[in-house]
């Protein structure tokens, strides 16, 4: 599958019309000649909120029943990105971070009945911003962002999948993400069939199908042509550009050698079948290793993470909260329990620890598609494939012990191809611009203005996103 950008480079240079995996070794300098380097979108879903003190017009101190800390918010209060605990996996790529707070999902808000977002209703619009079509389960009357933006690309980008998602299995309160209207979507929860499924032809097993044999044939048999033409175009440049050139030419003699051999790329090597593994501790990993090949691969624009609401006994804390719960959501309801006056406040540091090492858990997958797309090896314009896109890592709650939907956690990793200006905490808090130390909370900005942002990064021309709650229109102040 050819993107766009680099089929015309490829042309310009007179090369022939290369396919996947080939132009992987390519796609390092594709763009010297100013082709567009190609824009993607990831989220990384964690059902269950964080661990924080937010109320709807404040936080907690933590001199009642609730903890009363903010373990998602950064671990300074400055505007250059100083990670907190939740957070620690991601240290390495602190610069190429985002950490938004004070973003509310107001949809969800303003169509709950006590005004917090509840289950139902912020599992349905913290992806979409949708009206809500009401009932035993709640419905979302759109579709979520990340449906949008794979239509979209999909049309200027042909990929194999306009959107891979996959799913760690477990407790949950409804799916965020939405086809169309009142089309709720699910991931593959099985590694071994979304393996077999996504890189069907792209296999790294001792046996190909006799297809895919035929298709190795093919791939040696033209590249005696594309190293050709990449000798005469390297004639025509200048010294600088020649070193570019090069670097070319031996990713593409490397290319041969593997090809000589039946070895794939090992820029483009898949995962190793992983088999019919369903344990989350095993699965999540897996699931996030096949996401980075398959977008290293070019085999999709867009790729979603869903990781349910789960126990991780696997953690160095364990399980160290003693109690009759045994689903990740009730643990997060311990949060207004351990606090000074609480009914467990003897265990509050017992929970702490579970807390975060379950939070760290899911920040770590985070971190392993980060790594995996912010790989040197694999420049695009002189960005790695994480700089030219946007990976949205979120959940339904900021503080799960009482569902709130104010200040939803928002952390974002890549530019977007330099859209937005990275390494940085911003707060949106308007009760903090007097008193940035301040408990008091209020926000005008919502989850609507993120994904315009977002919209408009991956080259969209949209004023808004999403339903009539936000309390403007338009993209976020200040992020690019």
């Amino acid at each position: 599958m050819i993107h766009s950008g680099r089929r015309a480079f490829l042309k310009g240079i007179g090369g022939a019309a290369i396919g996947l995996p080939l132009l992987e070794y390519t796609h390092g300098h594709a763009f010297a000649q100013g082709v567009p380097a190609n824009k993607r979108f990831l989220t990384v879903f964690a059902h269950g909120g964080t661990i924080s003190n937010q109320t709807t017009r404040g936080k907690h101190d933590g001199t009642d029943s609730h903890h009363g800390e903010d373990y998602w918010r950064a671990g300074a209060r400055t505007e250059q990105l100083v990670l907190g605990p939740i957070h620690q996996p991601l240290v390495p790529f602190t610069r190429k971070l985002l950490l938004l707070e004070s973003i509310d999902n107001k949809a969800g808000i303003r169509q709950h009945q006590y005004g917090t977002g509840g289950h139902g209703t912020a599992n349905v619009t913290v992806l979409t911003c949708a009206d809500v079509q009401d009932g035993e389960d709640p419905s979302a009357r759109g579709p979520s962002i990340d449906h949008v933006i794979a239509e979209r690309l999909a049309v200027t980008q042909p990929v194999r999948f306009n959107r891979i998602h996959l799913e760690v299995r477990g407790h949950q309160y409804g799916t965020p993400y939405f086809r169309a209207a009142n089309e709720d979507v699910s991931g593959d929860s099985d590694p071994r069939v979304a393996f077999r499924s996504i890189f069907a032809g792209v296999t790294g097993t001792p046996a190909p199908d006799p297809a895919f044999t035929r298709l190795q044939h093919r791939r040696a048999s033209i590249l005696d042509g594309v190293l050709g033409s990449f000798a005469r175009f390297r004639a025509r440049v200048s010294t600088a550009d020649r070193v570019v050139v090069d670097a070319h030419l031996e990713h593409l003699r490397a290319l041969e050698r593997a090809i000589e051999s039946a070895d794939l790329p090992p820029i483009c090597t898949p995962p190793n079948d992983p088999g019919a593994v369903r344990n989350a501790e095993v699965v999540s990993p897996l699931h996030a290793r096949i996401i980075v090949a398959a977008i290293r691969c070019g085999l999709t624009n867009v790729a979603n993470l869903e990781i349910s609401d789960i126990l991780t006994p696997w953690t160095p804390a364990g399980l160290q909260v003693d109690s009759a719960y045994d689903i990740g959501h009730s643990l997060g309801h311990y949060a207004r329990e351990v606090g000074e006056t609480g009914q467990n406040s003897d265990e509050h540091d017992a929970w702490i620890a579970e807390m975060l090492d379950n939070r760290r858990w899911r920040t770590d997958l985070v971190r392993i598609i980060v790594e995996g797309l912010d790989d040197p090896a694999l420049l695009e314009g002189g960005r790695t494939i994480l700089d030219n896109s946007v990976l949205l890592n979120t959940s339904e709650f900021s503080d799960p012990a009482t569902h709130m939907s104010y200040n939803t956690p928002i952390l974002l990793a890549g530019s977007g191809g330099g859209a937005f200006r990275t390494g940085r905490m911003i707060d949106y808090n308007t009760a903090a611009v007097a008193d940035p130390n301040t408990r008091t909370y209020a926000s005008n900005e919502s989850l609507h203005n993120l994904y315009t942002s977002i919209l408009q990064a991956m080259g969209g021309t949209d004023a808004h996103f999403g339903s009539s709650h936000a309390s403007h229109q338009g993209p976020l102040p200040g992020l690019t």
